[in-house]
């Protein structure tokens, strides 16, 4: 039963260059409730086939696709592990409501329910949740999101009871005045389709249950794995036997005789100019390449039209001094990966500085004293860390009105964060900084260069 709405035709590339890259990061000292909730992140990526030429000879991006591949899709998983000593319940509400919402329906008092005990057969061991799962939107409608969900849960699921799934919109269509309860309704019992072609059934307040201990999700997993397989054999007899092995939405097209030119599309999409800054250009610290930075990761995306566009009018309102708080209310609605994307162009990761030689004298940071830098907790007192916001590492926090905000001269002066925090996390540091104006970063520079 191949779950193909589009046909073959609309293909961006055989589906047999795609690959599943899972990756989990983790304290090598478990805190707060790292060792009851664990996150998993699947990137699906594109790669040119490495045995075929393109007609008149690859380019430097064939090699990048090669090597790096370029991301179509990403989904994201949870591991809520039993026995740790910790509240299941808490520490899921405490990371999203979504979450949340799907352990309050399998729990009861910590402990699996009745309900549960009944519809899983053997309710012994950890709860695998499916988070979401996203595709740009060039590869959706072939069927492709239950197989790469059916195969990350293969993989992760080992000790885990069941698989739980709350199906839901991960996305707004472009007009949001369309969203309608029927229309919402509809989307879910769609997306729960989708699932149950994977082994999923029905169980309480919208969640979905995937028994791991039968046969059934196996049995439709190499089904799944048959209709991919058929769907890549269909693709390369429309090709002629030509691979397109172009960069699909997320990164610049490669040339290729066999490139398909994509149909257009119905919206106009807002690009906002950047005088004399190129969008390849990338720059984490400096505020001029912002906006072009975050145009590109708007190119590069499914996101909807609309809310690129706020996206981009809210992030040119941004200056040195603007409190990024009242700005990132403006884009509270738009798609989460776009939230993320929106602080990474506005903000740079504490990872990204050297702050060694401000430490030891703090008279060096002259017009960097009024940086403006948050965190999830500045003063030190967050179970011993404290996370950037952003979107820079899976510990982060969304910038908000909770989110704490001092100058660089203060949070150099802070010791008591530093005593508390030490190297915190090895990719956010424990704070993000609002990026830098040309004659700050000439002067961070400058000192580098001088204490080297």
């Amino acid at each position: 039963m191949s779950l193909s709405r589009r046909p073959v035709s609309e293909l961006p590339g055989d589906p047999a260059n795609l690959q599943l890259i899972y990756t989990h990061g983790h304290p090598a000292i478990p805190y707060d409730y790292e060792d009851t909730l664990e996150h998993w992140g699947v990137s699906v990526r594109f790669f040119h086939d490495q045995d075929t030429e393109c007609a008149g000879g690859c380019t430097d991006a064939c090699e990048e696709l090669k090597d790096d591949g370029s991301e179509v899709g990403r989904l994201s998983l949870w591991r809520l592990r039993d026995y740790t000593g910790a509240d299941r319940w808490m520490v899921a509400d405490a990371e999203s409501a979504d979450l949340e919402s799907i352990v309050s329906t399998v729990l009861d008092h910590d402990e699996y329910s009745a309900a549960f005990e009944e519809a899983i057969q053997c309710p012994v061991g950890d709860l695998l949740i499916l988070d979401r799962v996203f595709l740009t939107k060039p590869w959706r409608g072939f069927g492709l999101g239950p197989v790469f969900a059916a195969e990350a849960i293969r993989r992760l699921s080992g000790g885990c009871c069941a698989v739980a799934a709350e199906p839901g919109m991960a996305e707004w269509p472009d007009k949001r005045d369309d969203v309608t309860d029927a229309y919402r309704a509809t989307a879910k019992r769609k997306i729960a389709a989708l699932w149950e072609s994977i082994g999923f059934h029905a169980f309480r307040n919208g969640v979905q249950l995937l028994d791991t201990s039968l046969q059934e999700p196996d049995d439709l997993l190499r089904q799944r794995r048959i209709d991919l397989s058929e769907l890549s054999a269909a693709y390369q007899r429309h090709a002629g036997g030509c691979s397109r092995p172009e960069a699909p939405e997320a990164a610049p097209p490669v040339p290729s005789a066999c490139t398909v030119p994509r149909p257009a599309s119905g919206s106009v999409e807002q690009t906002v100019e950047v005088p004399g800054i190129s969008l390849e250009h990338t720059e984490p610290l400096t505020a001029q390449t912002s906006l072009a930075d975050l145009q590109k990761a708007c190119d590069g995306s499914g996101w909807s039209p609309s809310d690129r566009a706020t996206a981009l009018r809210v992030a040119a309102q941004a200056t040195h001094t603007t409190d990024l708080r009242d700005l990132a209310a403006q884009v509270k609605d738009v798609h989460f990966g776009l939230r993320h994307a929106w602080a990474a162009a506005l903000t740079f990761s504490g990872r990204v500085v050297n702050l060694r030689p401000f430490r030891a004298d703090r008279g060096l940071l002259g017009p960097l004293a009024g940086v403006f830098v948050y965190g999830s907790n500045l003063n030190g007192h967050y179970q011993g860390r404290s996370h950037s916001p952003g979107g820079h590492c899976q510990h982060s926090r969304h910038l908000d009105q909770h989110t704490e905000r001092m100058t660089l001269a203060q949070l150099v002066a802070h010791e008591a964060f530093w005593e508390w925090n030490g190297l915190a996390c090895s990719f956010c540091c424990g704070w993000s900084g609002q990026r830098l104006t040309r004659a700050q970063h000439a002067h961070y520079l400058s000192v580098l260069s001088d204490s080297d």
